[in-house]
This record gives structure tokens, C-alpha cells and sequence, in this order.
């Protein structure tokens, strides 16, 4: 409970890990912790894998505390590939709040472009034309892009191939998805949650409407 005192000791070579509580320390007040079913954060379900102990958000397009690297993400080469979008520049635009999330990239204009630290007339005319090109993708790279987890360039590419479409895909239930060959509940269950977040159905739709194809 929070406030326990608790024994710690030595595992393995230095990792130290929590070997009980002391509860006839615990302070009457003490109440148990409840784990969140929501991120504090967004407010998208959270997720709890079976075999795993760690929860995760799901809005991965949409919460504030994981922009950065899912807008990292989805520039990358592999996935949207937004040649000369950097760290230091996706950086910049978080901090001086010109775009929430990956959707709001497609809206930058020379002129916002222009207040940037060390990015001239030539790099910003460069990376324009780079968001322009990245406007038209295939399916499994925007899959992949996305960020959904457990869904990578292989998984991205074999739910493409089976659904044909989006849409297809954002409606499909869980055995649905478990029937596809080399998709199991995890994969199936991560994918289904992913699409079930508002937030992140609101980001998809944003990028359609800012000409992404």
C-alpha cells in the first residue's frame, strides 16, 4: 500500500527488488492501491496483458505524455518516412505547441516554419515538400506507422494483405483478427483496443482530412 515500509534486497547481480511489505508498521489511515483503468494522462483504457505485470495507455496517437515518440514514430523511415522531421526539430514543435500529434504536421506552413531554431528557407522548404510526399502511403506502412503495439512491418504488412482496407480492419473483433494466420489474442486484443479509443479513431480521421491517402 502506498506508504508501506517494505524489505529490500539484492537480486541477481545489482537490480534491488521488493521482498515483502511490513504490514503491522502500515499506518491505520492505509488504504489498498487500485490500479488505473484509465490514463491519467488521456483517459484512454489502459491495458493489462495477462502475462505481463506492467499496464499501458492505449491512445498512443492521441495522449500528451507519449507524443513525442509516437510522432517519432510515425516519421520514420519505415513506417510514413518524413525525410529531415528530426528529434530536435519534433522537439521544438512540441514545446512551442505548434502540433499535439501526428495529424497536426500535416498543417505546417512556411511562415510557422520560419520561427524555428537553426531551420533555414532551404530545410524548410525541403521538409514541406517531404510531408507532401508522405500524403500518399500504402496500407502497411500507415499500419505500422500508428504505433499499435505488438503490430510491426511484418504484422503491418499481413493485416493489409488480409483486410484490403481500413475500415475493414477498425471493425473486425477479436476472432476475426485470431483467425488471420500468425495473429494471436495478444496481437488480436492490442490491435481491437487500439481502434476502440475515440482519441485515436479522431487522429486517423484528421490525417485523412489533411490529404493523407
Amino acid at each position: 500500500r502506498v506508504g508501506d515500509q517494505v524489505v529490500v534486497r539484492r537480486a541477481g547481480d545489482v537490480i534491488p527488488e521488493i521482498a515483502r511489505s511490513l504490514p503491522d508498521q502500515r499506518p491505520p489511515s492505509s488504504i489498498p492501491f487500485e490500479m488505473p483503468s484509465h490514463c491519467p494522462i488521456c483517459g484512454s483504457k489502459v491495458e493489462n496483458s495477462p502475462e505481463e505485470t506492467i499496464l499501458r495507455c492505449s491512445g498512443g496517437l492521441f495522449c500528451p505524455a507519449q507524443h513525442k515518440e509516437s510522432i517519432r514514430h510515425f516519421a520514420s523511415r519505415k513506417a510514413i518516412d518524413i525525410d529531415g522531421l528530426g528529434e530536435k526539430l519534433i522537439d521544438q514543435l512540441l514545446e512551442r505547441h505548434l502540433i499535439e500529434t501526428v495529424a497536426d504536421l500535416y498543417q505546417l506552413t512556411p511562415s510557422v516554419l520560419s520561427t524555428l531554431d537553426r531551420l533555414g528557407e532551404k530545410s524548410s522548404q525541403n521538409l514541406l515538400k517531404a510531408l507532401d510526399k508522405s500524403r500518399h502511403t500504402t496500407l502497411p506502412r500507415f499500419l505500422f506507422a500508428l504505433g499499435i503495439r505488438e503490430v510491426g512491418e511484418v504484422t503491418g504488412r499481413l493485416l493489409a494483405e488480409h483486410f484490403r482496407n481500413l475500415e475493414d480492419l477498425m471493425a473486425a473483433d477479436q476472432a476475426t483478427l485470431e483467425a488471420i494466420p500468425d495473429i494471436g489474442p495478444s496481437v488480436a486484443r492490442h490491435i481491437m483496443t487500439f481502434f476502440q479509443q475515440p482519441h485515436n479513431l479522431e487522429v486517423i480521421r484528421k490525417l485523412f482530412s489533411n490529404g493523407v491517402k
